[in-house]
């Protein structure tokens, strides 16, 4: 491990495994085995530039929303919600706030 990696163990139900292994894989991490019976998921620090759309991506995904789907729930075109997780437009506060509502967050984690 060096100075732009960050490791910590989490204890989460088993069934629960798969689902977070694979948010953070999609989020840049590595999940790695160190033995049967435990496992390492290590996460790369986020560059502060990149978190809005990598939150937005990861809690999109973690309440299985498609982008359309998302979009319509916040009243923009599928292209903004695209855009936005990959940080080629700013999410406004007003955007930010009901993204926080329908994907169960708080408004900073987009802003």
């Amino acid at each position: 491990m060096n100075s732009t990696t960050v490791q910590a163990k989490v204890t989460l139900p088993h069934d629960c495994l798969a689902v977070v292994s694979e948010l953070i894989e999609r989020l840049g991490g590595r999940v790695q085995v160190d033995n049967e019976e435990e496992e390492t998921i290590i996460v790369p620090p986020m560059a502060e530039k990149e978190r809005p759309g990598k939150m937005l991506k990861g809690l999109r995904l973690r309440e299985e929303l498609t982008q359309a789907q998302l979009a319509k729930a916040i009243g923009v075109p599928q292209s903004h919600i695209s855009a936005y997780e990959k940080n080629a437009r700013p999410i406004p506060r007003e955007k930010a706030e009901k993204l926080a509502e329908v994907l169960h967050s708080v408004p900073e984690n987009f802003c």
